[in-house]
C-alpha cells in the first residue's frame, strides 16, 4: 500500500486541532488501520501540535502548523513543522508520573508510542518533528490457517 503525502496546514489555535485529528483519523481509517493504532498515532500528532502552540508560538493563534503524512506499506510517517521559536530538544523531560497534575506527558506519549522520533532544528526558524510508526496491521487482518 503506497500513498502520496498529504499536507494539512492549520493555524496555531487549539480549536483547529480537532480538524487535524479528524483528517488523520479519516486517512488511516480509509487505509484500514485498526482503531487502536489510529487512536495512538492521532494522540501523538495532537500532542506535538499542542506543544507547538504552547512553546514554539507561545500561545499566538495565527501562525502556521504544517502536518504532512503518508502511509507506505505498513509504516505511517508524519512531519509536524512550525516556524516559531526553536526548541532545545535536550530540555525535553517528561514529568514524574508520581506527581498528579495536568500537562508534561506529551513527549512521554510520543516517545513511547512512535517507533522513531526526530527533531530537526537546523533551520532559520522553527522545528521539524518527524515521527514514524510501524503499524503491522496486515498481521491483524490475517486469518489463522486451517490444519
Amino acid at each position: 500500500m503506497d500513498s502520496k503525502p498529504v499536507t494539512l496546514t492549520i493555524p496555531s489555535d487549539s480549536k483547529y486541532l480537532s480538524l487535524a485529528r479528524k483528517v488523520i483519523e479519516h486517512f488511516l481509517s480509509y487505509k484500514e488501520v485498526p482503531p487502536d493504532l489510529i487512536y495512538k498515532v492521532v494522540l501523538c500528532v495532537d500532542e506535538a501540535c499542542s506543544n507547538i502552540i504552547k512553546y514554539s508560538y507561545e500561545g499566538k493563534h495565527d501562525c502556521p502548523i504544517e502536518i504532512t503524512f503518508r502511509l507506505e506499506d505498513d509504516e505511517f510517517s508524519v512531519e509536524v513543522r512550525d516556524f516559531g521559536k526553536q526548541c532545545d530538544t535536550k530540555s525535553f523531560r517528561p514529568r514524574d508520573l508520581e506527581k498528579i497534575r495536568p500537562g508534561g506527558l506529551g513527549t512521554l506519549f510520543i516517545n513511547s508510542i512512535m517507533d522513531n522520533v526526530h527533531y530537526c532544528t537546523e533551520r532559520d526558524c522553527g522545528t521539524l518533528l518527524t515521527m514514524t510508526k510501524k503499524l503491522n496491521f496486515a498481521a491483524s487482518k490475517a486469518t489463522p490457517q486451517e490444519s
